[in-house]
C-alpha cells in the first residue's frame, strides 16, 4: 500500500489554505488601485470647478466608467456582465470620449482604463491594435484640452502605463484565482484517490480472511451436535481468522503496510488445506525489494481469494520463478465457472493497478475451458538481485523447491 497519498493530501490542504489569502489579496489590490484612480479623477473634476450639476454628472460618469472597468478587471465579481462584455466595452468607449467634450482636462485619466479594457476584453488579433488606437487618441485629447504640446508626450505615456497597469493587475488577479481553483481541484482528486486506495486495500487485505471465515462458519453450522470437539476447533480457527482480519484493518488505517511473500504463502497454504483444496507450491526467488515483494504477496492473496469465491476449485498450483531481471508468479486453478465479465474496480483490476505501479504486468487466461491462470511479471532492480532462496517449505517427498498439501 502506498503511504504517499495521505501525506500528499495533507500537503495539498496546507498549500491550498496558504493560497486563499493570496487569491483574496490580488483582488483587493486591484480594487484598491481602481478606487485610487477614481479618487484622482474626482480631484481633477474638483480642480476644474464645474457647476454643482456638472460636478454631480461628472462623478456619476466616473462611477459608471470605473464600474464598467471593474466588470472587465474582476469578472468573477459580476458574472452576469461577463456575458455582455461587447456592450459593456462599447459603453465604456462612450463614457470615455463623450464627457471629454465637456470636462476636457479633467477627463484625461479615463482613456488609460479604456486601453486596459481593450487588452482584457477584445480577442487576440485586435486587442493590441485597439490599445494603440486608444493611446494615440489620448494624445488628441491632450491637444484638444489645450494644456500645451509639452504635455502631449506625458499624456500619451501616462495613458499607456495606466492601461498596462490595469491589464497587469487584472491578469494577476485572474491567474491567482485560477491557481487557487486548480489547487482545490487537485485536493479533490488527491482525496478521491486516497478513498479509492483505502477501498482497494480493504478489499485486498480482507478478502481471503472473510472468505475463510464464511467457509468455516458454514462448516461449523453443518457439523452434527456429536462433533463438539471439531466444532470447537473450527470456532477457534474462525476466531484466529477474525483476529487476522482485525489486524489487517488496523494496518490498512495506517499509512503503509509491507507484506511478506513468505508469510502470505504460509497463510494461503493453511487456507487451502482447511478448505480441502489440493495445492502445489514450487519455485524460488532471490531476495526481493520490499515494493516488489508486497506487490507479489498481494497478487497471491487476492488471486487465492478470487479462486475460492469464483470457482469450484479442487486443485491449485502456485509457481514462483526468476526470468532474467524479473520475477514471475503464476497461480493456476481448476474448476472454472462461466460468469459475466468482472466489472470495473474488481479484484483483478485492483491487482493490475498494483502490479503496474511497480512497472510489472499482469495477465489472465482460461485453458481447456476449466483451468484459470493468473500470471504476474515484476522487474527486479539489478542492485537488489541476490542468490535465489526458496520461499516454499520442502514437500514430504524431499523436493527442495516444491510442496504439496491436500
Amino acid at each position: 500500500m502506498s503511504g504517499s497519498a495521505p501525506h500528499e493530501s495533507a500537503r495539498v490542504h496546507g498549500e491550498d489554505a496558504s493560497r486563499r489569502p493570496l487569491a483574496a489579496g490580488a483582488t483587493t489590490i486591484t480594487l484598491a488601485v481602481l478606487v485610487a484612480f477614481f479618487g484622482i479623477g474626482v480631484i481633477y473634476l474638483l480642480e476644474a470647478r464645474p457647476s454643482p450639476v456638472g460636478l454631480t454628472a461628472g462623478i456619476t460618469a466616473l462611477l459608471l466608467v470605473y464600474g464598467l472597468q471593474l466588470t472587465h478587471s474582476l469578472p468573477h465579481l459580476s458574472p452576469w456582465a461577463t456575458r455582455g462584455q461587447r456592450w459593456t466595452f462599447g459603453s465604456q468607449i462612450l463614457l470615455t470620449y463623450l464627457p471629454s467634450l465637456l470636462y476636457a482636462e479633467a477627463w484625461l485619466a479615463t482613456p488609460g482604463f479604456l486601453a486596459g479594457s481593450a487588452l482584457l476584453v477584445l480577442p487576440s488579433p485586435w486587442r493590441w491594435t485597439a490599445f494603440a488606437v486608444v493611446v494615440a487618441s489620448s494624445g488628441l485629447l491632450v491637444l484638444r484640452a489645450g494644456v500645451g504640446r509639452g504635455s502631449l508626450l506625458y499624456g500619451t505615456v501616462a495613458t499607456a502605463l495606466t492601461g498596462l497597469v490595469v491589464f497587469g493587475l487584472s491578469e494577476l488577479a485572474r491567474l491567482v484565482r485560477e491557481a487557487h481553483r486548480t489547487r482545490c481541484e487537485l485536493t479533490r482528486v488527491v482525496l478521491e484517490a486516497e478513498r479509492l486506495r483505502f477501498s482497494r486495500d480493504l478489499h485486498d487485505l480482507l478478502g481471503i480472511n472473510l472468505t475463510t471465515i464464511a467457509y468455516k462458519c458454514e462448516l461449523a453450522r453443518r457439523l452434527p451436535p456429536s462433533q463438539h470437539v471439531r466444532r470447537h476447533q473450527v470456532l477457534t480457527e474462525i476466531l484466529e481468522s477474525t483476529q487476522r482480519a482485525f489486524d489487517d484493518v488496523q494496518a490498512a488505517s495506517q499509512a503503509y503496510r509491507a507484506l511478506s511473500l513468505a508469510t502470505e504463502i504460509d497463510t494461503v497454504r493453511a487456507t487451502l488445506k482447511d478448505m480441502g483444496v489440493h495445492a502445489t507450491f514450487r519455485g524460488s526467488a532471490g531476495v526481493l525489494p520490499q515494493a516488489v515483494e508486497t506487490a507479489l504477496a498481494t497478487v497471491l492473496r487476492e488471486g487465492v481469494t478470487n479462486l475460492l469465491r469464483h470457482s469450484r476449485v479442487s486443485t491449485c498450483v502456485v509457481e514462483l520463478a526468476r526470468e532474467g531481471d524479473s520475477v514471475v508468479l503464476v497461480l493456476s486453478n481448476d474448476g472454472v465457472v462461466d460468469r459475466p465479465a468482472a466489472p470495473a474496480g474488481s479484484g483483478l483490476a485492483n491487482l493490475r493497478e498494483r502490479v503496474e505501479a511497480v512497472d510489472g504486468t499482469l495477465c489472465t487466461e482460461v485453458r481447456d475451458k476449466k483451468w484459470f491462470r493468473l500470471r504476474a511479471v515484476v522487474p527486479v532492480p539489478v542492485e537488489s538481485d541476490a542468490p535465489a532462496r526458496s520461499l516454499f517449505r520442502a514437500a514430504p517427498t524431499g523436493m527442495d523447491n516444491s510442496a504439496s498439501v491436500a
